[in-house]
């Protein structure tokens, strides 16, 4: 069997597709005239996206809080300074479930907490998973649509 060269086959001509008409499509074969007082105003939120991001938010925050206390901790700072204090009492209210549990190194002003790291970790994991759970209790979209009339209707 020979390959066919494609180029070389002749090629009929046929319907200018302009001209052709729609067979099959949903789109209509005439553009269709619509004005702007009939058209509806579609919106579509999720409450599930509402509880995520605020979970998210607030294990962020304590993440956060954890973090700056190794930081601080870490490069020795002033307790006497009013931010050091209230950043070393926020974060110690969520250190409490993980104080001792691994030892902490010192050198010099120098203070490493292993259990600031650990607790970061946990809390992160929790964060994500209470959010993913969240999530899957929360989920549905609520569609609003508003009509020419300034009606509301909930889908």
């Amino acid at each position: 069997m020979e390959p066919v060269n494609r180029r070389e086959d002749p090629v009929e001509p046929g319907p200018d597709p302009v001209d052709r008409p729609y067979e099959r499509g949903p789109y209509p074969a005439e553009p269709v005239e619509t004005h702007a007082s009939d058209t509806e105003v579609v919106s579509r939120f999720s409450p599930a996206r509402r509880v995520f991001e605020l979970v998210y938010l607030i294990f962020a925050v304590i993440c956060v809080l954890l973090l700056l206390r190794i930081v601080l901790k870490l490069l020795a700072a002033n307790t006497a300074v009013a931010f050091t204090g209230f950043i070393y009492g926020l974060s110690g209210i969520f250190m409490a479930p993980f104080n001792g549990l691994l030892p902490t190194f010192v050198s010099g002003r120098t203070i490493l907490e292993g259990s600031a790291i650990i607790a970061i970790l946990v809390y992160a994991l929790v964060g994500y998973l209470l959010a993913r759970i969240m999530s899957i209790f929360f989920r549905r979209d609520v569609t609003v649509a508003s009509g020419s009339r300034g009606r509301y209707r909930t889908y």
